[in-house]
């Protein structure tokens, strides 16, 4: 009997240890400092209104972004961070020819530019898998453009980008963050906006 009992007691608090154990597992939050490293956003990006140049216009396509972020976390629920990144667009521009009745031939182009943004996220669960929901802010000053003659119209600009991402457990060190994306920028007076999908991991 005592044995009997033994071997029950022992039993009861290895169930109540992997319970706690659990539950800690499910209520696990970072703190602290952190870092999101996006090596891959994939931006499709499209112009609101044709940007004038000297010599016709132009308008934005599709373009990539690389980026890192280091944040803290305020409390289990909001984090502040700065990020900087790398960021290529396309665009087509159209020469003016002079005669409307026969418009030049699209021509391709390229501009990167150097984003630098204050990154804001809520966290609804307190959870290691979870919905986070973001907002940057920031510059984007150009860094060089494939067609010279285009970088006075085309410079940097401000822009905004509102998103939801969902934060995946794959190790203590390391999760899995991908997102959707709304982003409105500004080449100098042009304006581009669109959607945007992204791949990062938090550490």
């Amino acid at each position: 009997m005592l044995r009997y009992a033994s071997r029950m007691l022992l039993l009861t608090s290895l169930l109540i240890q992997v319970t706690v154990q659990a539950q800690q597992l499910k209520t696990r939050q970072e703190r602290g400092y952190f870092n999101i490293t996006t090596p891959a956003e994939i931006q499709l990006m499209r112009s609101i209104d044709s940007a004038m140049l000297n010599d016709g216009n132009a308008r934005f396509r599709a373009g990539f972004e690389f980026h890192t972020i280091n944040g803290y976390f305020v409390n289990p629920q909001f984090s502040v961070g700065l990020g900087v990144g790398i960021q290529y667009s396309n665009y087509k521009y159209f020469p003016a020819t002079g005669a409307p009745e026969q418009p030049a031939p699209a021509k391709s182009a390229r501009i990167s530019t150097l984003p630098l943004f204050a990154d804001f996220r809520y966290y609804p669960r307190n959870s290691i898998n979870g919905a986070m929901f973001l907002v940057n802010a920031g510059y984007a000053p150009a860094l060089s453009i494939s067609v010279a003659e285009h970088k006075p119209f085309l410079n940097g600009g401000a822009f905004m980008k509102l998103g939801a991402a969902y934060k995946f457990y794959l190790s203590h060190f390391i999760s899995f963050v991908p997102s959707l994306n709304f982003k409105a920028q500004r080449y100098g007076d042009h304006t581009v906006a669109g959607g945007i999908v992204g791949f990062g991991f938090m550490f």
